[in-house]
């Protein structure tokens, strides 16, 4: 399955503002294993470690997180997860604007993208898969303007 990332819009078949039953129609996805409920009617479904994780409010995907468990998610035609996580941040600055660190995350509010894992903000560096063993990655998409995390209370950065 190619799982290609359309920031503001969703990750491969997955798009933002889908019904659940939409979702479960997706011949890859059907039926969660697991649905967590949250606060303000948020609706977390979880289906394994190799598919997307679709959250929902008021029967509306608004959110998709994918971890790098999923395999073939791509970014305009490369693998995501295999790239230089350095490289693959400053093409989605070029491509998408400003970045910010928001929650020890990278985020890009304008374009609804999230990236977390990939840049450790204490020691100041990228993730490096070739020598570290516990790798968290992961992207996250949503609407761009409803970020999921306190942006607010974010620092602008800047990798170019």
């Amino acid at each position: 399955m190619v799982w290609s990332i359309t920031p503001g819009e969703g990750l491969g078949p997955l798009r933002l503002g889908m019904s659940r039953a939409e979702v479960e129609a997706l011949p890859l996805m059907g039926r969660p294993q697991h649905v967590y409920r949250g606060a303000g009617g948020r609706q977390m479904e979880y289906r394994g470690l190799g598919l997307p994780i679709c959250e929902y409010r008021e029967d509306a995907l608004v959110r998709i997180v994918s971890s790098r468990h999923v395999e073939g998610v791509l970014f305009e035609g490369e693998d995501f997860f295999a790239a230089d996580p350095s490289e693959i941040v400053r093409r989605l600055e070029e491509r998408l604007g400003n970045v910010a660190l928001c929650q020890e995350q990278l985020c890009f509010p304008a374009a609804g993208l999230t990236l977390g894992g990939f840049y450790e903000p204490h020691d100041r560096r990228f993730f490096q898969p070739e020598i570290e063993y516990h790798d968290e990655r992961s992207v996250t998409l949503y609407r761009p303007g409803s970020c999921p995390g306190t942006c607010e209370n974010s620092d602008a950065m800047s990798f170019l």
